[in-house]
């Protein structure tokens, strides 16, 4: 139980730092889209080889009789990854974990009081009804900008109030699409009897999709003038990704979903204050102040009530 506790938080301390990566591939290949698209293919890459090396049993004759969208996971996987580096450059990376929980949190109580995608129904309840306010909260806690102090502790390139809504607001959003995410390769893993080839085929598709985009928008390639002048942890994100997905698919048989949500999201949390306050890997240092701690921590109570309860 200390192990799969230990390795929870430990897969959760990933994700600011694959977002942060991200980021700055973004930047560098100056298309987000083409970023996305690295970081998919690299992920798609470990999975296969994953998947070649441990030959899970799958059920392929139940396959062509499921649902369109069990097929659709990784189409909300793009959505997910690529806004997270949009709004990582906006607000920083504690923002870019703290408002997807928002939004995965109400999409997790949505699906599970409906019963969509194949879900067990769920009722809501007062404790539940309660975390999921304590989450908005302490979003909202969790993303104020000081307003006095010292120079260097104010993000002079903070946006403006509209636009924090506007970003906030699609954050929320794909927020939902990462429940919605988790919950038809959730669907799909138990179908075809493995986890592990229902992240792989969500790899797969968001990296074909990511690729029509790509070719699309005419994007210019410019891996070379990365790789000259980058250091090699740029191309890591991808493999961060997947192995996040591989670290919950082994840790959740363990502890359950509920506390195998939580522990993961604690170490999200950590992560991404760690990320803006130190300025990690080259991201913008935003200083974090005890009511952004106390924010992030209000929204883990949240996600402990919604989830646990």
């Amino acid at each position: 139980m200390i192990g799969g506790v230990l390795a929870g938080i430990s897969a959760g301390l990933v994700l600011p730092v694959q977002t942060t990566i991200n980021t700055r591939l973004g930047r560098r290949a100056g298309s987000v889209f083409l970023a996305s698209l690295i970081s998919f293919s690299v992920g798609t890459l470990v999975l296969v080889l994953a998947l070649g090396a441990t030959r899970p049993g799958i059920d392929w004759g139940v396959l062509p009789g499921q649902p369109w969208w069990i097929w659709v996971g990784g189409l909300c996987g793009v959505a997910f990854l690529t806004f997270n580096i949009v709004l990582m450059r906006a607000l920083g990376a504690s923002s870019a974990v703290v408002l997807p929980i928002v939004g995965q949190v109400i999409g997790g109580v949505l699906i599970d009081t409906t019963g969509a995608f194949g879900a067990t129904r769920v009722a809501l309840g007062p404790a539940r009804s309660a975390g999921a306010l304590l989450v908005v909260l302490g979003a909202a806690m969790a993303n104020m900008r000081p307003r006095r102090g010292r120079p260097q502790d104010i993000d002079e390139g903070a946006p403006g109030a509209l636009r924090v809504v506007a970003l906030g607001g699609a954050a929320v959003l794909t927020g939902t699409l990462s429940a919605t995410q988790a919950t038809v390769n959730g669907r799909l893993g138990v179908v075809a009897g493995s986890p592990l080839f229902a992240a792989t085929v969500s790899f797969v598709v968001g990296t074909l999709a990511l690729a029509l985009i790509v070719a699309s928008l005419r994007v210019r390639p410019v891996l070379r003038q990365i790789a000259s002048a980058e250091p090699w942890w740029i191309w890591s994100g991808g493999a961060l990704g997947a192995g996040f997905v591989l670290a919950n698919s082994a840790i959740a048989p363990l502890l359950g979903t509920g506390l195998t949500v939580s522990v993961v999201l604690l170490g999200q949390i950590v992560s991404g204050l760690v990320v803006d306050h130190v300025g990690l890997l080259g991201a913008p240092r935003r200083p974090v102040g005890a009511l952004r701690v106390l924010g992030a921590l209000t929204v883990l109570a949240g996600v402990v009530l919604v989830r646990l309860v």
